[in-house]
């Protein structure tokens, strides 16, 4: 067994205690840096879509899919959203901005695309 002198243990508690200040300082920075996502508004400077959200270049289109599968007509809806004519399914993670919006449906160009979509609310996020 080690014999501690009363100094050397006042000095390892020291060096505990300031390590774990330390740490302290630069974690806690990190933890407040994670993203927390909420539904993109125009306040909002950079918004994001969120993957696997249909996307289609018209409203109605848009309008139709949901009301198809509302009525359990998965197939119609479906074959609205295969259309690359109509619609996309958004890839997640590309920065978007707000053109418009209107009953629960937003309007939004992508970044290095030239078209403009239509989407569910939901489908754009902003990560503060």
């Amino acid at each position: 067994m080690y014999k501690v002198e009363g100094y050397a243990l006042v000095y390892l508690i020291t060096i505990l205690l300031i390590i774990t200040i330390i740490s302290g300082i630069l974690i806690v920075p990190f933890q407040k840096g994670f993203s927390v996502e909420s539904i993109c508004d125009f306040q909002h400077r950079e918004c994001f879509t969120k993957k696997g959200y249909p996307a289609c270049y018209s409203k109605l289109d848009i309008d139709k899919y949901y009301e198809f599968l509302e009525r359990g007509e998965n197939q119609l809806a479906q074959g609205i959203i295969s259309n690359e004519k109509k619609c996309l399914i958004l890839k997640g993670n590309e920065k978007a901005y707000m053109r418009g919006k209107g009953s629960g449906k937003v309007k939004f160009g992508i970044r290095g695309k030239d078209r403009t979509y239509w989407a569910l609310r939901e489908a754009l996020v902003s990560k503060n």
